[in-house]
């Protein structure tokens, strides 16, 4: 098992230079089939296995928040919630600061930046029923063992951490899917990346995550994958454009609602979690020592 402590990933300043180019255009995504169907699925299990275990007028920390997607997702839908969305690149930070003005909750909704590596100290003193990082905000931190125990330590009795994380398997498929067999073989030993212009990054698998929470003293409460069934080509890795068989398939609404279902059945089984595109884990804070 790689080292997670020994970290592979880039430096913090390449992180911000890579989604600073990204920062204007980056919830573009929202348009592209392929990951409207992965939100919805992960909408899907937040709504369904997360939501109900807060409290009433909860209060959630957005670690690696970007440009606050999943931030408005819960603000709109939760009105009594309040929450922190923190991340490293000041230019993604202002496209969350304008969003959140535009839709009438910047009064809920505080933006701060700093390293997840520091998040315990910048945060000191402050508590949340509910911390979320998604996508591939694990796999850009230099050290993801210290940034669960650093997020860990801001949880309340009780809290949960909920992570949406790259998944070691499914970036090797995809590498070799396009004949990088070197890329593919980096990926396989716990760091690799998508495209040649991202940053490398750790990739995780079932067991790994379990290890580290752990690790954090926190209890593992679901790991599951997905999507499980079908997969983005390399058009999905890009800001705009979509794999032409999969913009057929998925902007077919009869399809892509069979597809979700199936996804949706497939998800709910332990089992299928290393053959999803990424991982998907809830940890809880145990509230006894």
């Amino acid at each position: 098992m790689t080292d997670l402590t020994v970290s592979p990933a880039s430096a913090p300043t390449d992180v911000v230079d890579y989604f600073r180019a990204k920062a204007d255009a980056y919830d573009d995504v929202d348009d592209q089939p392929y990951w409207m169907l992965s939100d919805e699925l992960l909408w899907y299990v937040l709504s369904t296995g997360v939501l109900p275990r807060l409290p009433e007028g909860f209060r959630f920390l957005d670690a690696g928040g970007g440009t606050g997607r999943w931030s408005h997702r819960f603000a709109t839908a939760r009105p009594d919630a309040t929450g922190v969305l923190y991340d490293l690149t000041p230019a993604m930070s202002d496209v969350a600061r304008d969003k959140a003005h535009r839709h009438g909750y910047a009064d809920r909704l505080t933006v701060r930046n700093g390293d997840l590596a520091d998040v315990a100290g910048a945060l000191a003193g402050e508590r949340f029923d509910l911390i979320f990082n998604f996508h591939n905000v694990l796999g850009f931190v230099r050290d993801p063992a210290q940034v669960i125990a650093g997020l860990a330590e801001l949880l309340t009795p009780g809290g949960v951490l909920v992570s949406f994380v790259p998944s070691r398997w499914h970036a090797a498929f995809f590498n070799l899917a396009l004949g990088q067999v070197e890329e593919a073989e980096s990926c396989v030993e716990g760091s690799g990346r998508f495209t040649d212009t991202m940053p490398a990054m750790h990739l995780f698998t079932p067991a790994q995550l379990a290890t580290l929470h752990e690790a954090a003293g926190l209890k593992l409460d679901v790991v599951t994958g997905f999507p499980c069934l079908i997969y983005p080509g390399y058009q999905e890795t890009q800001l705009h454009g979509s794999t032409g068989w999969l913009r057929n398939l998925l902007s077919d609404k009869d399809a892509f609602a069979r597809i979700y279902e199936l996804e949706r059945r497939v998800l709910t089984d332990p089992a299928a979690a290393g053959r999803g595109n990424n991982l998907f884990t809830v940890a809880s804070r145990r509230t006894t020592a």
